[in-house]
């Protein structure tokens, strides 16, 4: 079935997540200048795997704008041991082949759990480091660093959530798959919001992304 739905629903190896098929199935439909600030010291959660590029560089989701699907896309994390988050590590790309107008900015937020998707604003937009590069340069893009703004104390023990959201309209970005990480916490949208989520069940393929600490 899992096989079968990303066949169809695939284009140009992205993929976009269907509020529809997973209200009705249960199941989703699989789409430098560093101002002056450096990755945390702690690394909380990571899923790249390997030698770069250590993420999927031909295939991701969607996270898009009105004019496209309205996508917005969230990796949940637990935390082992209490500290300030620091900085979450993306791999993003502007999918120029679908139409999308040239925008630099994702808007991403470090997030609360509730109830197994995210919940309240803890942090964020977070403070985007470098420049979005598009999809079809032969790496998918690239890993784009989201610095802390108020940088909140995280609980061990406790689960978050990094989303990524596009309000440009004209805008289709893809956050690319990661290699081997078919777990959750994973959730998704499409009204262009960080509210409606639904959850998606371990099993399918999630977003390539680093949170970090201090």
């Amino acid at each position: 079935m899992l096989k079968s739905i990303r066949k169809t629903l695939c284009v140009a190896g992205l993929v976009v997540l269907s509020a529809a098929m997973l209200s009705a199935q249960g199941k989703p439909k699989v789409a430098h200048n560093n101002n002056g600030k450096s990755h945390g010291s702690v690394v909380l959660y990571t899923n790249f795997v390997g030698a770069y590029p250590f993420w999927d560089t031909t295939s991701g989701y969607f996270v898009d704008g009105a004019n496209f699907f309205n996508q917005v896309i969230a990796q949940g994390f637990r935390v082992s041991n209490t500290g300030p988050f620091a900085d979450t590590a993306l791999a993003l790309g502007i999918y120029k082949t679908g139409g999308s107008a040239s925008y630099v900015r994702v808007k991403t937020y470090l997030m609360s759990d509730a109830g197994g998707v995210p919940g309240s604003i803890l942090d964020g937009p977070l403070t985007q480091q470098y420049r979005v590069q598009p999809f079809e340069n032969g790496r998918g893009g690239g890993i784009v660093q989201f610095n802390c703004v108020t940088c909140p104390t995280l609980n061990g023990g406790s689960s978050y959530w990094i989303a990524a959201l596009q309000d440009q309209a004209r805008v289709e970005d893809t956050w690319d798959f990661s290699f081997s990480d078919f777990s959750s916490p994973f959730a998704f949208n499409q009204t262009g919001t960080l509210t409606g989520w639904y959850a998606v069940p371990s099993g399918y393929i999630r977003s390539a992304y680093q949170a970090d600490g201090n």
